[in-house]
């Protein structure tokens, strides 16, 4: 199995490069699914259902969030929704969305995804060790 992952996708440049790389990087290379850090697509601060769905359609199959993942209120209502649109699994209970996912990959297979946020100069969550336990 072949996963592409992305890291940090910065505002409308992160997406161009995207939109140009990724459609060709899966068909040269055979990849089975893409997953993306899409927590500052919308300006370089958070992320839209619109970019999302964006992102999706350019051939993302999982996208992760971070700290920044709210900073875009209309994303609220989208994270239950979209259960590929995840945020920290190591969030308190109570948050929106989901932590993980299991998808299908192009080549049939089924590829679980689990996304875990540090606690190193960022605000105190659940510690991500025992989370993924």
């Amino acid at each position: 199995m072949k996963v592409l992952c992305i890291g940090d996708i910065m505002g409308e440049p992160g997406r161009r490069a995207v939109a140009r790389a990724v459609p060709r990087l899966v068909a040269q290379r055979q990849i089975d699914a893409v997953i993306g850090n899409g927590e500052n697509v919308a300006g370089g601060f958070g992320i839209t259902p619109e970019l999302a769905e964006e992102l999706f359609e350019l051939g993302l199959s999982v996208i992760t969030t971070g700290n920044h993942a709210w900073d875009k209120k209309e994303v609220l209502d989208y994270f239950p929704r979209e259960s590929r649109l995840l945020r920290p699994a190591n969030y308190p209970p109570g948050v929106p969305g989901k932590g993980s996912v299991v998808i299908e990959t192009a080549g049939g297979e089924r590829l679980a995804v689990l996304q875990l946020m540090g606690r190193a100069y960022m605000p105190t969550i659940d510690c991500p060790f025992l989370t993924a336990k």
